[in-house]
């Protein structure tokens, strides 16, 4: 009561001096229409039909896919799997779709656009979703590909103030902390690239700062179906605005200006442009001349509801995979960038260790994550899952590298810059008795409940030995070993190339303030956003 008289007080006392009654109102007014977004407008553009290519020279390869299997090729390596992303774009003939989370306005992403440009002045229908937590920095350049008639571009759960972001903050939290987290390239709704990397220079070993490690796979046939089912989904989703209706009308000079900017990367007998070339080459070899592996896919996704809290179970992916994949009955193997289990996940991995379930974990170590208040609430379910039995590897941040990247070689920089040398895992992918996941989905509450996601489930003992194989090779390389100490307190085991083993008592390289940072801030009621 007391507060509802004081309330009142204050109205009168406002409305007494019209001044500050205005200001008021203007401010009340402003926020109350940040609350919601314009209509988004009828979209006209997109009904041509998909038409689908052949790009295997397989003889089985019709048969296999009329019996539902999928031809795959999982991409570990940063070159290889930005050289397939520009092999689908280079051999296109009909179509290209395309839809990220992030896709950042530096070498890698010019360079991708670039590509598709070239596609859509060769008759290619391109179309490109980008999530609106991408930022404005590449509005300029959306704005004049849009002035090209094969390229239209789409922003999803576009930011109402986009220039002033806080005000959306304030009002609109609910709707704008659900983002697509997708990332997904199809090429004649035939051929298609899905997994963790965002287009940015990072994600190919291409950043002058840090180098993410991440997991990608390129995959043909019966799974590429439901994959353009998934981008349709998006594309016509009422959330995904136009770029004309968000950021105007462009000019076709702004297309003009932008093609001679990049006439500069259509130069030949570049470094780049021969290892680019290289790369096509390659894997032309392995789909079209060299066998490759053939198995039962799913392509798995959240659906668009799920960025407006609407989803209902069978259109979260997180169900879909367990409806897949089924519980583990032998072994486990989970990687995954942020990793934050909960109580029910990690209850549920120590239940699998302690009947007889290997299972074994691979995420960042403290100074190694780039989202460092993720690590804050993962830390405090290492002790419970190391005392069931889970085996826990966190990724160094600074990873030793024998040779030259393809971005080096190809354009004479070194890196990492004046000595820099950051690494940190992004990859998401596990494998459950012989069925292997490859995504965008990390194993925390975010992916599970607020953004969407995407990837391929493909059942396949060979891909698993692989990735098995893989992680025995290289885990004690990359990753700090975490065990118990006789007074069950972490240690860290650091596994060097010459052989010595380093013991740490606390996150190594980490300073008592971030830890204590760290700690701290796990006490924060908002892990359901982590």
């Amino acid at each position: 009561m007391k507060i509802a008289f004081g309330f009142i007080r204050l109205i009168n006392k406002m409305i007494n001096n019209s001044y500050h009654f205005k200001i008021t109102t203007l401010v009340i007014i402003l926020g109350i229409s940040g609350c919601s977004l314009p209509p988004n407008q009828i979209h006209d553009r997109s009904k041509s039909l998909q038409t689908k290519t052949k790009w295997m020279n397989d003889p089985q390869a019709d048969l296999n896919i009329e019996n539902g299997l999928t031809a795959f090729l999982a991409l570990d390596d940063a070159f290889l799997s930005i050289a397939s992303r520009i092999h689908l774009i280079r051999n296109a003939k009909h179509h290209l779709d395309l839809q990220y989370y992030i896709w950042n306005d530096d070498a890698i992403g010019n360079m991708m656009l670039h590509e598709l440009l070239n596609a859509a002045d060769r008759g290619v229908k391109v179309r490109l979703l980008i999530d609106d937590q991408n930022g404005i920095k590449l509005d300029k350049t959306l704005k004049a590909l849009s002035q090209h008639p094969n390229f239209e571009i789409r922003i999803f759960n576009p930011y109402k103030f986009r220039h002033l972001r806080f005000i959306d903050y304030i009002f609109r939290l609910n709707r704008i902390n659900h983002r697509m987290h997708n990332k997904l390239t199809i090429a004649d709704a035939s051929i298609a690239v899905t997994g963790g990397r965002n287009i940015s220079s990072e994600y190919f070993e291409a950043s002058d700062q840090f180098q993410f490690s991440d997991m990608d796979i390129l995959f043909y046939g019966k799974a590429v179906d439901r994959a353009e089912q998934v981008f349709e989904e998006f594309w016509n989703d009422p959330l995904s605005y136009s770029t004309e209706q968000l950021l105007g009308e462009g000019k076709p000079q702004q297309l003009e200006s932008l093609k001679l900017t990049y006439q500069a990367l259509d130069e030949v007998n570049t470094p780049r442009e021969e290892k680019l070339e290289a790369a096509q080459d390659y894997l032309k070899i392995r789909l079209q001349n060299y066998p490759i592996q053939w198995a039962k896919a799913h392509f798995v996704a959240d659906h668009p509801n799920k960025a407006l809290g609407k989803a209902k179970d069978q259109e979260l992916l997180y169900s879909q995979v367990l409806k897949i994949m089924g519980k583990p009955a032998q072994h486990m193997e989970l990687v995954s960038a942020y990793f934050v289990p909960t109580h029910r996940g990690t209850q549920y991995l120590s239940e699998l260790s302690q009947n007889g379930i290997k299972v074994r974990v691979l995420t960042n170590s403290l100074v190694a994550n780039d989202v460092a208040v993720v690590h804050s609430f993962y830390s405090k379910y290492r002790k419970p899952l190391l005392k069931n039995g889970i085996q826990l590897y966190e990724f160094k941040p600074n990873i030793e590298r024998n040779k030259r990247t393809w971005y080096e070689i190809a354009t004479g920089s070194v890196i990492p810059k004046k000595g820099k040398n950051r690494s940190s895992l992004h990859a998401k992918f596990f494998d459950v008795d012989g069925k292997v996941f490859i995504g965008s989905f990390n194993f925390d509450p975010r992916s599970a409940h607020l953004n969407t996601e995407v990837g391929l489930v493909v059942e396949s003992d060979h891909l698993q030995d692989q990735i098995t194989a893989l992680l025995d090779q290289h885990l004690l390389q990359v990753a700090y070993q975490l065990k118990l100490d006789e007074n069950g307190n972490i240690v860290w085991y650091e596994h060097r190339s010459d052989g010595e083993v380093i013991k740490h008592d606390h996150d190594p390289e980490s300073t008592k303030f971030q830890r204590f940072t760290m700690h701290f801030v796990s006490y924060f009621p908002v892990e359901w956003m982590m």
